[in-house]
């Protein structure tokens, strides 16, 4: 019996002890330390997540407490009550807004009207100016001698001509259409010459610098729209046209050195003091030009004007001279001082970073024009003119900009320019929108005074005068006109066009707006980038998740 017992005992023990054998296969692959990796994932990700989220929330409630910015350290304080929390939130939130629609407006103001014009510090001296070119013409339209002639023994042409000169009719209403035909610009030309006072009679002195200089030897003739004319220090034809031997124009002689001086980058540093176009020497009349001009108002047969005298222009060097419109009038008889007023424009290099259609105004670098080399707006529009009156009539004005193939209008083509003004806006501005003011532009204006001629104090110029004319004193004072030219100060006021903002000027108001409203600077910009980024990478190395041991 106890040996049954026994045996029965041992059995059930080892029963007990035995592991089924689907447990032992299960444990021989599963071991009982490894967990289900399904529900250990999901169990990894959510506790990333909350793990992430906690961060997150600490890092934001440790940037609000110790930032910079006025108000956010409130919003994160937990002593506060959720009222005066969002209180501060609604009021930070309203500074932002606030700073965020001024700066709005600054930034508008600096797109929409990126430039001003101020008055510059720095004078210009009056050695870096040139003395303004001079253009001078008789408003005589025909001399009475020559234009009997024409009438007396001149063919049909030639009086058409010289109707055309003196008459209100138009060209078109004069010639018939056999003679227009041979009224063509060389037969036209040679008559104008003919018919007008040369340069060698009406410039009776010319004094420049206190020394009596040869006319010839300053003034050039040249035709303009007033006809023939003399002008006075305009720069050499290398330097005002682009291609000077293809021009069909009159032959002109300048006085050497030649000096290539543009409004834009003035006198070359290396320019000698007696360059071409001329500076002016000093202020005053002893250092300016003086001219005795004769009007021969004996040979006045038609005149541009209704009293005698002369159209005289100042304008600058670079540029063609439109002395019908523009030129001023001057009667003979009298004395005349006339002060140089120039009005000088130049421009920050800077402004080329605006856009054209905002700042209004045009570099030479900008735009190249066909004839001129330098850029300036009646040289623009010159050559504008002459551009639809090419494209309109297939013919040029014989004072318009043109090369040796360009035809010149004749008589023939009087119908057509003399109807242009229906086809082409009398306004310049919208027939050659393309034309802006330079950037950098000089212009002269004039401010005379003068008086009567006195026969009895007029001896040292009819003195001068007569050696080579044999001018009585009552001749002088009826048909001379004596003038000086001249500057009044060493230096000038200069307006300069500029950036209203720039970079810098729009940062320190975007700054000061920020400051304003919310404390902003330079250093709250690094904490909020700290904050974004090195403190999270720093933060996530330190709280990352340890892995579960694995075999």
């Amino acid at each position: 019996m106890v040996t049954r017992h026994k045996t029965k005992l041992k059995k059930s023990s080892m029963e007990a002890f035995t592991v089924p054998i689907h447990w032992a296969s299960q444990s021989t692959s599963n071991p009982w330390y490894e967990w289900n990796t399904i529900i250990f994932s999901t169990q990894k990700k959510s506790s990333r997540l909350v793990n992430f989220y906690r961060s997150l929330c600490q890092d934001m409630r440790e940037y609000l407490l110790t930032s910079t910015l006025h108000g956010l350290r409130y919003i994160g304080e937990k002593k506060l009550t959720w009222l005066e929390r969002f209180f501060w939130l609604i009021a930070f939130g309203s500074s932002l807004i606030c700073a965020g629609f001024f700066i709005l407006n600054v930034y508008a103001k600096w797109r929409m009207s990126p430039m001003i014009v101020s008055i510059n510090p720095e004078n210009m001296p009056l050695n870096k100016l040139p003395f303004p070119a001079i253009t001078i013409c008789n408003v005589n339209q025909a001399k009475k001698s020559v234009a009997e002639r024409y009438k007396m023994f001149g063919n049909s042409v030639d009086k058409k001509l010289l109707e055309s000169l003196c008459s209100s009719q138009t060209d078109a209403d004069i010639f018939e259409n056999d003679i227009a035909d041979s009224a063509d610009w060389e037969h036209t030309r040679s008559f104008l010459i003919n018919v007008t006072q040369p340069c060698n009679e009406m410039l009776s002195l010319c004094i420049w610098d206190s020394v009596s200089m040869n006319c010839q030897d300053l003034f050039n003739a040249q035709l303009t729209d007033e006809g023939l004319c003399c002008t006075f220090n305009v720069v050499h034809r290398q330097n005002m046209f682009r291609n000077p031997k293809d021009l069909n124009d009159m032959n002109f002689t300048f006085p050497l050195p030649a000096v290539d001086w543009t409004p834009e980058t003035g006198f070359p540093d290396d320019a000698p003091a007696d360059g071409f176009p001329w500076k002016p020497k000093g202020i005053g009349t002893d250092h300016g030009l003086t001219l005795v001009l004769d009007a021969n108002i004996a040979e006045y047969y038609c005149a541009s004007t209704k009293s005698p005298g002369f159209k005289i222009l100042l304008h600058n060097p670079t540029e063609t001279p439109n002395i019908a419109k523009l030129g001023e009038v001057y009667g003979p008889g009298i004395e005349a001082r006339v002060s140089i007023q120039p009005r000088i424009l130049d421009a920050q290099p800077s402004l080329k970073s605006i856009d054209i259609k905002k700042r209004l105004c045009l570099f030479s670098s900008e735009k190249e024009l066909v004839f001129y080399r330098t850029y300036t707006l009646r040289n623009c529009e010159m050559e504008c003119e002459a551009r639809i009156m090419l494209d309109i009539c297939k013919c040029v004005l014989y004072y318009m900009p043109k090369n040796k193939t360009t035809r010149v209008c004749g008589k023939a083509d009087a119908k057509c320019y003399g109807n242009l003004k229906q086809y082409v806006p009398s306004d310049r501005e919208l027939a050659c929108e393309e034309c802006l003011p330079a950037c950098t532009e000089i212009s002269f204006s004039e401010r005379p005074s003068s008086a009567l001629l006195n026969k009895d104090l007029v001896g040292h110029y009819t003195q001068t005068v007569s050696l080579a004319q044999n001018r009585s004193p009552e001749y002088f004072t009826e048909n001379m006109l004596v003038i000086h030219f001249y500057f009044e100060d060493n230096s000038f006021m200069r307006f300069t066009k500029g950036e209203i903002f720039g970079l810098t000027e729009f940062l320190s108001n975007t700054g000061g707006l920020l400051g304003l409203c919310m404390g902003f600077s330079m250093m709250s910009l690094v904490e909020l980038l700290y904050y974004m980024t090195i403190r999270a990478l720093c933060v996530a190395r330190q709280k990352k998740n340890i892995q579960p041991f694995q075999k």
